[in-house]
């Protein structure tokens, strides 16, 4: 499955790249139809690229956390009061 699967990705990669310099060069100018030949090859890329597909990907593996639990990573002080902005230096806008 795997094998196949990325045959036809580059097959279609190819092909597709093949067909929009043709009809370039046919047209003589950027066409719809060069176009669209060039937005469907990332569609054949991935298929290419991509290890297995993401609908047969097992998920026994424990989830990647990208960041680190609020317990542990808070430095806010709780019960601190906010100083008066004019103590602290900042200017009071004049209306």
């Amino acid at each position: 499955m795997l094998r196949g699967r990325v045959i036809v990705g580059w097959l279609g990669f190819v092909l597709l790249i093949a067909a929009s310099i043709n009809a370039l060069i046919r047209d003589e100018m950027l066409t719809m139809e060069v176009w669209s030949y060039l937005l469907l090859t990332p569609l054949f890329l991935f298929l290419a690229l991509t290890e297995d597909a993401f609908w047969v990907r097992s998920d026994d593996q424990d989830p990647i956390e990208l960041f680190e639990d609020e317990e542990e990573s808070s430095t806010l002080e709780e019960g601190k009061e906010v100083s008066d902005p004019i103590e602290a230096g900042f200017d009071i806008p004049v209306s």
